[in-house]
Parts: structure tokens; sequence; C-alpha cells
């Protein structure tokens, strides 16, 4: 409980005085011994008899804020100054009420009052910053907590802010240096511990980030989001194939967990139950170029059964409304990266494309980024809904707009999308495989999938029922890669033969490694070109060639370089300067492929299992041009070999590249296969 100023007044009491000042003393007892509930309604009592008694609007607004209720809490701040009470401490809460309720200009304008009162106070310049973090200014934010820090060096929030704020900014040493300061100042700020659990996480420390989580769960038990960060922990790049697995054990062992101790019941633990499990996702575990059908709907179970507790009464089927002769089937799409992304590339134009003389289309954008691709699908659909990050907001937009189909364009990669997506909110819903992941999910009903990149049996891998959409089910915008610019650095001999994977190297599992060395040992000047992930990725991924090129008694630094992550001209630059593509082998390029055979570039693939394994193989199936596809690794090197050293062979692919690429480019038959998909769906149902 804050402090406490008297500010005594003269009033004609209704109330005896004696008895006045024994219940104000009982009601501050009450308050500090940590009962903000208990002491509220003897602070309304007191009011009533002396109602311009600034100190007791003041404690009865602190009370109200410590129990959430901010809207109270403001007005009873408001009342404390409008009787009189100017004190820095009442502008301070009001303006901390008012960014809880996300008032910030007022709350910014209050925060300076209490400021200007006291100039040195380390804690208004940290609400000030904080305010500027919510803001998301965080320049303005890193100044005001600098400035609170050089005031009192030992504020641990501070320092925990702070990396926040640097964690937003990538500068993850700088955000470990003040979560480990946030530590020594207070060894118990759980929320310090997580923190570091999720920076080690992400920096492949899978271990450490354990032993993090578990700290923070020893110091709060109900802490719902370490709880199931501990038992879901996944690493980001792996060493070795063994380590793939034993995380793989471990982390459906963790769902398994869950599923037999995870009950959250009350109001409180809901929430902090939704919070946790819109806050991670199992991405990494799709990486290992295996069949996730049972590790998905475990998951699928897990999320399902949360989901009807925080959500509940959306657990049933919703019937088809019989449409009448002339009304349009209305189709709504889910997406979180409907801006310059990928998914924009390979779904928007199923989106902006479809017949609207049988279709109504609504988007519900779950993202954040505002850019020249999003407002394009903005002027291209009847009804946009920008809906945010707020999951509660989606259902709720969502079940008043009532659509007939809801399609879902990147399931899997927005956790904010977990619980929601579990939910039944359309009579047909559907999973359109921007993250290409069967979802696990009892009541997502389709996965709309390409029929060139579908192995015969791919039923076999989805709980959904599979849709193949003609083609590469996508109607795929031809790349702007004539505006290509090389890379600063960039060089390589006349005389080389450069190798590039353009794939992030998340993709790149260990058991495939010896393909480079393999290659090298056969095509002199042979050059391989990467493109390195941040944190340690790119460190391990260095190791792991050192093995297999030592291995073959070769220094893989003669053959190897790494480039940073690019922007796309300069991606287009790398793609124009080398010579062959060697396509990811357990997940294949989609993107990249179709960017690279604008450029005429070969890429020697190995067709998979899976979907994600085959989008190449699709590709150029749609293409026409094979001769680069393989059926195993020993193909695949012995193709990136011939096309090495038989340059007659290279150039005759690259020509039929060059006469058949406009095949794969601005194709709306996928477009119309979904509209005919939708309707024999909804007819079925009918």
């Amino acid at each position: 409980m804050a402090a406490v100023i008297f500010h005594p007044i003269e009033v004609s009491l209704i109330m005896d005085k004696t008895k006045l000042t024994k219940l104000f003393q009982h009601a501050l007892k009450i308050h500090g011994a940590g009962d903000p509930a208990g002491a509220e309604r003897l602070y309304r009592e007191i009011v009533q008899s002396l109602p311009e008694f600034v100190d007791v609007w003041y404690l009865w607004g602190i009370a109200a804020y410590e129990m959430g209720e901010y809207e109270d809490a403001a007005a009873r701040f408001s009342r404390a100054i409008a009787v009189g009470g100017q004190q820095s401490d009442i502008f301070h809460y009001l303006g901390l009420s008012q960014l809880e309720m996300g008032r910030l200009h007022a709350a910014k304008d209050n925060l300076l009052k209490a400021l200007s009162f006291d100039p040195d106070n380390p804690q208004y310049l940290a609400s000030l910053g904080n305010l500027a973090l919510a803001s998301k200014e965080l320049k303005e934010a890193e100044s005001w907590y600098l400035k609170s820090l050089a005031l009192k060096e030992d504020f641990a929030p501070v320092h925990y802010n702070l990396s926040t704020l640097y964690r937003e900014q990538s500068d993850n040493t700088k955000a470990t240096q003040h979560l480990q300061r946030t530590l020594e100042l207070d060894p118990n700020h759980w929320k310090a511990h997580f923190s570091l659990g999720l920076m080690d996480q992400l920096d492949n420390r899978t271990n450490e980030a354990i032993d993090h989580y578990s700290q923070a769960i020893r110091i709060r038990p109900d802490y719902w989001r370490a709880v199931l960060a501990k038992h879901l922990v996944l690493p980001t790049f792996c060493a070795t194939q063994e380590e793939m697995a034993l995380a793989r054990r471990r982390w459906m062992s963790g769902v398994e967990e869950l599923q037999r101790t995870f009950h959250p019941q009350q109001a409180k633990d809901l929430e902090e139950a939704r919070h946790a499990c819109e806050s991670l996702t199992n991405f990494y575990l799709h990486y290992q170029g295996l069949n996730d059908l049972a590790e998905q709907k475990a998951q699928g179970a897990l999320l399902t059964r949360i989901a009807n507790l925080v959500y509940p009464g959306h657990d049933q089927p919703l019937p088809l409304p019989r449409l009448a002769a002339e009304e349009k089937i209305h189709v709504a799409f889910v997406s979180s990266f409907l801006y310059g992304h990928s998914v924009y590339k390979t779904h928007s134009r199923l989106i902006t494309l479809l017949d609207r003389s049988r279709f109504r289309v609504s988007v519900f954008y779950t993202g954040t980024v505002k850019d020249d691709s999003l407002k394009h699908v903005m002027a291209n659909v009847d009804v946009f809904h920008d809906i945010g990050a707020n999951s509660s907001r989606l259902k709720t937009a969502v079940g008043a707009a009532n659509p007939h189909v809801l399609i879902y364009t990147d399931l899997g990669m927005d956790p904010v999308l977990n619980l929601v997506s579990a939910l039944r909110l359309a009579p047909i819903q559907c999973n359109a495989g921007g993250h290409p992941i069967t979802s696990g999910l009892a009541n997502m009903d389709y996965f709309l999938s390409s029929d060139a990149m579908e192995a015969d049996h791919a039923q076999d891998h989805y709980s959904e029922t599979l849709v193949r959409l003609p083609n590469l089910a996508h109607c795929y915008p031809t790349p702007q890669s004539h505006l290509a610019v090389p890379p600063p650095g960039l060089q390589r001999q006349a005389d080389d033969v450069v190798y590039c994977n353009l794939q992030n190297m998340i993709k790149l599992l260990p058991q495939h490694d010896d393909i480079y060395p393999a290659i090298a040992e056969a095509v002199p000047n042979s050059r391989f070109w990467f493109i390195e992930s941040g944190g340690r990725i790119g460190e391990i991924f260095r190791a792991r060639l050192d093995r297999v090129f030592r291995n073959r008694g070769l220094n893989y630094e003669t053959y190897c370089r790494l480039f940073p992550k690019l922007p796309l001209l300069q991606f287009f630059g790398l793609i124009q300067a080398s010579d062959i593509i060697l396509d990811g082998i357990a997940w294949s390029g989609n993107n990249s492929s179709m960017e690279a055979l604008s450029l005429d570039k070969p890429i020697v693939t190995c067709t998979g299992e899976m979907f994600r394994s085959r989008h190449t193989h699709g590709i150029l199936e749609c293409l026409g041009v094979t001769s680069t596809r393989a059926d195993n690794l020993e193909q695949y090197i012995a193709i990136a070999i011939r096309l090495g050293l038989d340059l007659p062979f290279r150039n005759e692919v690259i020509l039929a590249i060059r006469n058949s690429k406009h095949r794969i480019f601005e194709d709306q038959t996928p477009v119309r296969g979904l509209e005919q998909a939708l309707e024999d769906i909804i007819n079925s149902g009918n």
C-alpha cells in the first residue's frame, strides 16, 4: 500500500469523530495487511461522512487499482484532485490507471504532472518509460528508464523493463545483462527467470531454458506460461539427429503430462492459461522432417480442452444455413501475415481474386504490420476487420459476422490463434497451409493443399479432410527479381561453381550435412553459400560443417560462406550470382524456389514424403522441368555434381526453365479450384 500523507480538514461530521478515526485506522490496518477489498468497504463508509477527505479518496482509489478496477480507481483519484489533492502521488496513480485502460495521452499528461512536482522521483520516470514502451516509443522509453536508473541503479523493475525493450530491438546482449541484474537485485523475480528461459531457448540453450522455467515455477507455481514453456520446450536448431529425437520425446511427454495435470478452473487461472497458450507454438517440431500427425492431434486435444474452458459454448457443430437462390457464400479468412510476407505471396490472391458474383469475402487480420501489401488486400475484399493480436476480439468479431466458411491461412505460426482456431466458430473451417502442417484440431474440417505437391497417399498426414487444389494451390505474383542488387561484399571467381542454399537454416538437418563435402570432392572450385540465422544457429551450423568436411579431409572454410539475412533485392542478387540452387531436403523451397526459377536457376531437389518436403517437386512438375528431381540423397548428390561438371546439361536446364517459367506465375487455376471446392462443400451440406 502507498504511503499516506494526512491532510486534515475542518468539516461537519456525520459520524462521531472518535469512531471515524478508529474506522480509518482499521481501514489502514486491513489495507496494509493486503486486503484492499476489505478496506474498500470501510473507505466507502468514511467518504460518506467526509466527502472532501483527500486521503480517503486517494486510498479508496489505491484499493480499486490493486484489485484491477482501473475505471473506479481513475474516478476516485480524479475526485481526490478535485477536492484539493494536488499531490504528486495522486497524479501518478491516476496516470497509471489510465495507462492500464489504454488511455495513453491522458496517462502521459498526468504522469508528467506528477513528475513536475517531484522531478527526481525514479518511480515517476520509470512509469513514463512504461507508458512509452506500451506506445512502442522505444527510444523514448529507453531514455526515461536510463534517467530512472541514474537516480536509483538498484531499481529491479526498471532493469526488467529495459530487458523487455532490448528484446523488442533484438539486442539480446543488453536484454540478458538487465535480466541478470534484475535477478541480482530480486532473486525471486519469476518473470525475469521466465524471460531468461525464453532467450536461452531461442539461443538454443535448451537445458538452461528449462532451468530458468523451473525457477520461475518454484517461485510462482501458478505461472502457467512457465509451466507450459517448461513442458513444451523445443530447441531451435540441433547439432545431431539424436538431439532432435530426444527433444521430440520430451515434448510429447510434456503434452501428455499437461493433459493429465493442467486443469485451470478459476477465472484468474483461466486468463493466465489463455495467455500461456497464446504465447508459444510447437513451430520448431515441424522442422524435423517427420510425419507430425500424432503430435499435432495430441496438442490439438490439449488446446481444444483449454479453449473450451476459456471460451465456453463453442464446441458444438454449426448447421449450414440453406442459401437463397441468389445468396453468395460468405467466406472469411483469418491471417496474421497478409503484409510483405511469404504468406501474402502464396495466399493473398486466393482471397482477392475470388469471384464476387458468387462469394462475399471477409478478412480478419490478426497481425500488426501495415504496409502496401495489406492495403491491397483491404481494397479488394468486401469487409476487412483489423483485429490485432487479440483472440477474444477475433472470436467475437467472427461470431458477429457469421461466415459460412472460415479459412485460416497460416495456422501454427502465430500463437495468438492457438485457442480460437480450436473452437467451432463457423459451419465449415479450413486450414489453408501457409504453415504446411496439419492442425490436429477436431474442429478443423479441411486442409487446402496443392495437387502437384502432395503424394498419392497424403491424406494419411492430415487430421483434416485433404482438398487438393489444382497445380500449386497459389496464384503466385511474378517476382520483381529483375531489380536484383548484389549483397555487400559479394565476391566469386569466374571459374567457381556456386551452389546456393536459400532456406532458413532451421530447415537444414544434421543428417543431410554430408551432401556438401560429397559435392566438393567431385566438383573442383565448388563453393557453397548459405543464409545465416540469428543467435547461436550459425555457430552450431559451422561446427556441423566443420565436422563433415574434416571427415573427408577438407576445410569447410575453403568452400562455405554464410551470408547475413538479406533484404529482398539483395536476396535476389545472391540468387543471381549463384549457379545452382541446392534445395532443402526435409523442408523444400516454395517462395524461394519460385523466386530462383524467375532468375532461371536450376534447382536440385529431393522428393520427400511430406507436403513441406515436396514444394519444389510440385513446382518443377508444373514447370515441366523434372531432370533435377531426385528420389534419394545419392541421386541428389549425383544431379548436383552433374550440374556442376556438365555445362551443356546445366545450360539445357536453364533454357528449359526460361522457356517454361511463365506457367508457374499468375496462374489463376488454383483460385478457380478453390471456388469449386467451396461450392461443392456447401452443396454437400445442403
